[in-house]
């Protein structure tokens, strides 16, 4: 297939979301039917973050767009579904801390350090001169900040059909046939997409992100440095810890080969959940600042975050849920569908899922090698009815189990900080966290499926 006969498919933002979706399509198309051009804002692809969490469900995925072999020395352990402990539990808000219980899962928790993961992408994208097979042929435009997207102009296109123009600040337009927004928390393309959707004053309350009313303090230690200031710390030999409190939790785990340990340290503030964030959204933290954030907490627990001299600081915020990702030749996903709090691990494990499913549907046999507006407009129907439920279930999902992390359910209101609990009441509530991961292990390729149903029965219509 010629290259002008190509769909040309344009992804804003190289971030995890964007990076997988250029990977998938080119590991999925077969026929050659796909070009893949990838704007990103920023002068260079920069390998950047602490650790992520990839859950057996989201390695499955992996493996299918061909990512296994140069994933897996990457892990802290081979994926498999044999039980292992995710998380040593221990109430730390007080001097004598105390172990609550193992938090054990076919397959445990596979970490990574979230720059291996994207220079692995990047190693991946089928760009010129690469050493992947080309199926999709790529092209990177870095120093792309998209500022608007408009049709093709004609009287009988909707503002959300293709061809589509693209606007770049100080940058000539381009066009594509497809347009996919992977750019993030404060998506341009979603503030674009949601002003020109028939309703557009029912989606204003979702063009901008809230405020969880939670704080994160992030931060790195090596082994090295903690073995030498407290010799024995649990954290150095356990595939993962997590520290509770009232209204605070934090989880410890070692990522890049077993040398560091990833901290993130949260406190919630209920009163501010859902409210507009005033200030940035992550800055940097003294290390005394962070400190006094826990004083009296046990010793190990200050003894492991007095390692870290230059703590990160973030809010963490989310979207509202949206009812829509897809319209016309237009589509969202990763954060910039359905931005969530990260206390189930997986946020963007479903961005990653976003990605497949896209890739799937557009290199599906049963797709035409050409594509009418009319086949896209399908392709975001069944884009929607897959990938929007998914999205709000596991969101929704993720701010329940932040809750029971920091005994903001019933039956703790009167708890204080340091304040003892019984310990049946503790295993009780992390017996339920740990029944919420029951879909970690579940098979990605049941959403595929559907999606390939529907546009194989839609097809037959169209």
């Amino acid at each position: 297939m010629s290259q002008d006969e190509r769909i040309r498919v344009a992804i804003v933002g190289a971030g995890i979301a964007g990076l997988t979706l250029a990977v998938a399509l080119n590991a999925l198309d077969k026929d050659h039917k796909i070009t893949i051009d990838l704007y990103e804002a920023a002068p260079e692809l920069s390998e950047i973050g602490a650790g992520l969490n990839v859950w057996y469900r989201t390695w499955q995925v992996f493996r299918n767009i061909g990512l296994g072999d140069a994933l897996i020395p990457l892990f802290d352990h081979y994926p498999d579904l044999k039980p292992r402990v995710v998380f040593e539990v221990r109430k730390a808000d007080q001097k004598n801390g105390f172990k609550i219980v193992d938090i054990m899962k076919d397959g445990g928790a596979l970490r990574i350090h979230r720059a291996d993961l994207q220079r692995t992408l990047i190693k991946h994208l089928p760009l010129p001169g690469s050493n992947v097979i080309i199926n999709s042929p790529c092209t990177l435009h870095l120093s792309h900040r998209l500022t608007n997207y408009t049709p093709i102009s004609t009287a009988s296109i909707s503002p959300h059909s293709g061809p589509v123009t693209l606007h770049f600040s100080d940058k000539p337009p381009t066009t594509c046939d497809i347009l996919i927004g992977a750019d993030g928390l404060k998506s341009t393309v979603r503030q674009l997409f949601l002003t020109r959707l028939p309703d557009p004053e029912k989606y204003k309350p979702y063009l901008e992100p809230v405020w969880s009313g939670t704080i994160a303090y992030r931060g790195l230690v090596t082994k090295e440095e903690l073995r030498e200031k407290f010799p024995g710390h649990r954290a150095l030999d356990l595939p993962g810890v997590m520290y509770i409190g009232k209204h605070k939790h934090t989880v410890v785990y070692p990522i890049g080969g077993g040398k560091l340990i990833n901290v993130v340290a949260t406190i919630h503030d209920k009163s501010k959940d859902g409210t507009t964030l005033d200030g940035p959204w992550n800055s940097e933290a003294t290390q005394s600042e962070f400190y006094d954030q826990f004083v009296g907490w046990e010793e190990e627990f200050q003894a492991l975050i007095n390692c870290i001299k230059r703590p990160t600081k973030w809010a963490l915020q989310s979207l509202k849920h949206l009812d829509v990702f897809a319209k016309g030749a237009v589509f969202l996903m990763g954060d910039s569908a359905h931005a969530m709090v990260p206390h189930q691990g997986a946020g963007a494990g479903i961005g990653i899922e976003d990605a497949y499913i896209f890739a799937t549907l557009l290199t599906h046999p049963s797709s035409p090698r050409r594509f009418s507006p009319q086949h896209i407009s399908h392709l975001a129907h069944i884009y929607n009815t897959v990938r929007v439920p998914r999205a709000i279930a596991m969101s929704k999902a993720s701010i329940k189990q932040g809750y029971l992390y920091i005994l903001g359910t019933p039956g703790f209101e009167g708890v204080r900080e340091g304040e003892d609990v019984p310990k049946d009441m503790l295993v009780k509530i992390f017996r339920e966290v740990e029944g919420n991961w029951s879909w970690t292990t579940s098979d990605p390729e049941e959403d595929r499926r559907k999606a390939v149903e529907l546009l194989e029965t839609g097809m037959v219509r169209l």
